[in-house]
């Protein structure tokens, strides 16, 4: 499969079944697949591609960021969070959480979704 770079993918279930890590986003949320993932290859291996999962859930993530910025601020640190990103796919606002990025393998992977 050739995968793109800045491409959003679908992950096989099979992934998370394999792994077995209840840190990771699952791929399903109430019987509903996850949307996506944004990936990019790895510069030091090609056969890793790395997925950032992808969420509409603004307002809880708005939280989390916020949080992390009024934390730096009672340290006396000028803020910066690079963890979460907001942005917009396929016109809709959306939360790139790079916090949550694992890695895969061409595997693994499903289907392109953009």
């Amino acid at each position: 499969m050739r995968i793109d770079i800045g491409t959003f993918y679908f992950i096989k279930d099979e992934f998370f079944d394999v792994v077995n890590d209840k840190e990771l986003m699952q791929n399903n949320e109430n019987g509903i697949k996850r949307p996506c993932y944004y990936c990019f290859r790895s510069k030091e291996n090609s056969k890793i591609i790395w997925f950032i999962p992808i969420s509409t859930k603004i307002e809880k993530y708005k939280k989390i960021y916020d949080n992390k910025i009024q934390k730096q601020v009672k340290l006396g640190k000028k803020p910066s969070i690079d963890t979460i990103v907001f942005g917009y796919v396929a016109n809709t606002y959306s939360t790139f959480l790079i916090q949550n990025m694992f890695p895969v393998t061409e595997k693994y992977i499903e289907n392109q979704y953009i």
